[in-house]
C-alpha cells in the first residue's frame, strides 16, 4: 500500500517549478520506475496514477510535456462484469508525448513514437510511429 506521503509527493512535485532532476528523483522515490532519471522531462502539471505508481515504467530520454496524465489503473468493461484492474504503462526510450495528452490503459508506447498534444492513448502505441486524436490513431511513420 503506498504511503500518504508518497502519493502527496506525486501529486505535489509537478505542480512547483523545480529542476528536472529533482522532479524525476523524486517520482522515482515515489514508486514511479523511471531508468534514467537524468534524461527525463516531465512538464509542469503532469499527473501520474497515485493508485498504481510502480505499474508505470519510463526508459531513457522521455520527454513528457505539460498538462499530461498517466493511469495505470482502468475499469475492463470486456470482463462478464466491470472489473478494477490495474496494469503497467511503459513508455519506452526516445518516446515524446504531447500536451495534455491522456494515457488510460495498460499500453506499451513504443521506442521513439510521437504522440500528438491532446490525444488519448487507449492501446499499444509501435515503435517509430505518429499517433494523435481521440483516441489516438495512426498518423504516419518517424
Amino acid at each position: 500500500m503506498m504511503s500518504s506521503l508518497k502519493r502527496f509527493a506525486i501529486n505535489w512535485i509537478c505542480n512547483i517549478t523545480i529542476p528536472q532532476s529533482i522532479r524525476a528523483k523524486v517520482l522515482k522515490w515515489a514508486g514511479v520506475k523511471i531508468k534514467d532519471p537524468g534524461s527525463l522531462f516531465v512538464g509542469y502539471g503532469t499527473i501520474f496514477d497515485t493508485v498504481n505508481p510502480s505499474g508505470i515504467i519510463i526508459d531513457e530520454s522521455v520527454v513528457i510535456t505539460t498538462g499530461v496524465t498517466i493511469l495505470s489503473h482502468y475499469l475492463d468493461t470486456k470482463s462478464a462484469g466491470l472489473e478494477f484492474r490495474l496494469g503497467v504503462v511503459h513508455i519506452c526510450k526516445g518516446v515524446f508525448i504531447g500536451a495534455n495528452t491522456t494515457i488510460c490503459n495498460a499500453v506499451t508506447i513504443g521506442e521513439n513514437s510521437i504522440i500528438g498534444a491532446g490525444s488519448v492513448v487507449t492501446k499499444d502505441i509501435p515503435a517509430n510511429e505518429i499517433w494523435a486524436g481521440n483516441p489516438a490513431r495512426f498518423i504516419n511513420k518517424r
